[in-house]
């Protein structure tokens, strides 16, 4: 399958925006990745999935903000699904994105958690 090129915006309040144009912001986090379909919807459901946990844990009709335990989980939760979705930009990046992640040190290298570390 062709690959065609992609912007990932990760900005927390529209995470989920995946563009085939650049946007001329230099408030958005935007990183390009090349995939094919299947990857760019692989990489859209985990865009999908850790966008909605973060709504959910911000659900201000509920008293769970309370409870710390739960809050930290929040956390951790969003994190995990983060540093998933950053594993699958830095595997589709272009060789400039995969350059500026390994310079802002932005991959996880936590050895427990399995993940390859970017060539050095």
């Amino acid at each position: 399958m062709d690959k065609q090129t992609y912007y990932v915006n990760l900005n927390p309040i529209s995470m989920d925006d995946v563009s085939r144009v650049k946007i001329p912001d230099s408030n958005l986090i935007q990183y390009e990745i090349e995939a094919d379909p299947e990857e760019l919807k692989s990489l859209d459901v985990l865009l999908n999935e850790t966008q909605d946990h973060d709504l959910e844990s911000r659900n201000l009709l509920t008293f769970r903000h309370f409870d710390e335990s739960i809050e930290e989980d929040d956390r951790r939760e969003f994190q995990r699904g983060m540093d998933h979705v950053l594993e699958k930009i830095y595997e589709l990046g272009t060789p400039e994105t995969k350059q500026k992640m390994e310079e802002a040190r932005i991959l996880n290298d936590d050895p427990k958690r399995n993940m390859r570390k970017p060539p050095h």
